[in-house]
């Protein structure tokens, strides 16, 4: 199949309105007038889930492992302080007024197969393969120091599934104090004769190399070891040769796309979002209750009660049936009559289905 990819379109008429004239184009990125961009290409374009780092689902610090929804951490030998920092309002330096980046200070330890690395994984390993991808995103760091970025094209697990692809596109980015826009155009191989796993977990995943013992000379161009604090905003990952503005979506739809992977169902923080569950029956019973997903997730998830319930003659909440679409969890009474289980200003379910 052939792409056409038009930069622009010239010689479109002029439209007037009354004694004024709107200059008209259609470009890559868009319809101006006058200069405006009115309609930026929205097309899902950017397979970047949560690339402006808007949610932080399960907190906005940790160390390691998802912090930022869709964002993995990770750490072996070296450590890493990861948080969600804030945009002053009304800066200039990144556009479209972006409220958060992410912040990783990382402290290097000396060996050869120490890391710290942020990525994310992108659902199916037939995402892109065979095209040309580009790669954009903002970055700067405490003092000059390179970061190294890597495509990996994994089959997923189970059965027998062809060995995972290394190496793509690897890129040294040279940030500075200041933030800088990076644009890196990528060659995805194509999967043709591959083999996927059974476990339907293949993926496309990008790394964001921070740190690197030589066991991974190859995979980051020499990188080697560093100390230091990394910061990264409005990560795109497009199907085209060039980079486009980055792709602002409603926050609505942001945290659905999220919501897939992980969620979190029940109360958050608040009494008046509590949940409570009644009923009746005999001691040593148990009673049955299922609640759907926020979203459909992508498989069957992990699911957790996460807090502390408030119980009335039973007992605390143990999960007992799990699918893409709902949640199961039993509670046993105490004694004969009436029982009540209650989330109060902590208790929640956490649903994970990552890849």
């Amino acid at each position: 199949m052939s792409e056409l990819i038009v930069n622009t379109i010239s010689g479109l008429s002029d439209l007037s309105v009354g004694n004024t004239t709107v200059n008209t184009a259609i470009t890559s990125t868009g319809i101006t007038q006058n200069g405006d961009n009115i309609s930026p290409v929205q097309s899902f374009r950017n397979k970047i889930i949560n690339g402006n780092f808007d949610f932080w689902q399960r907190g906005t610090t940790g160390t390691s492992g998802y912090v930022a929804d869709r964002w993995s951490t990770g750490v072996v030998g070296s450590t890493a302080a990861i948080s969600r920092q804030s945009f002053t309002l009304g800066q200039t330096d990144v556009p479209n007024e972006p409220s958060y980046f992410h912040r990783a200070v990382v402290t290097s330890v000396a060996g050869a197969g120490n890391f710290c690395v942020l990525g994310q994984k992108i659902e199916s390993v037939r995402t892109l393969a065979g095209q040309t991808a580009t790669l954009s995103f903002w970055a700067k760091a405490d003092a000059s120091k390179n970061i190294a970025i890597e495509g990996i094209q994994s089959f997923g697990t189970g059965g027998s599934p062809s060995t995972v692809v290394t190496e793509i596109g690897v890129t040294t980015c040279a940030l500075t104090t200041s933030w800088q826009k990076f644009t890196i155009t990528v060659s995805i191989p194509s999967i043709s004769g591959k083999t996927l796993g059974s476990n339907n977990d293949d993926n496309l995943r990008f790394f964001f190399w921070f740190d690197a013992g030589s066991d991974y000379n190859s995979r980051t161009n020499s990188l080697g070891q560093q100390s230091g604090t990394f910061d990264i905003a409005q990560v795109q990952l497009e199907p085209r040769s060039v980079a486009t503005p980055f792709e602002v979506r409603p926050p609505g739809v942001e945290l659905a796309l999220c919501q897939r992977y992980y969620q979190q169902i029940g109360n958050l923080g608040t009494s008046l979002n509590a949940m409570s569950f009644k009923g009746y029956n005999a001691a040593g019973a148990y009673d049955l209750f299922t609640l759907p997903t926020i979203v459909q997730m992508r498989t069957s998830p992990t699911v957790s009660a996460v807090g502390t319930w408030a119980t009335t003659n039973c007992g605390q909440p143990s999960m007992t049936g799990l699918s893409p679409t709902s949640i199961s969890f039993q509670v046993q009474i105490t004694a004969l009559g009436q029982y009540v289980l209650t989330s109060n200003n902590s208790g929640h379910f956490t649903a994970e289905a990552e890849l």
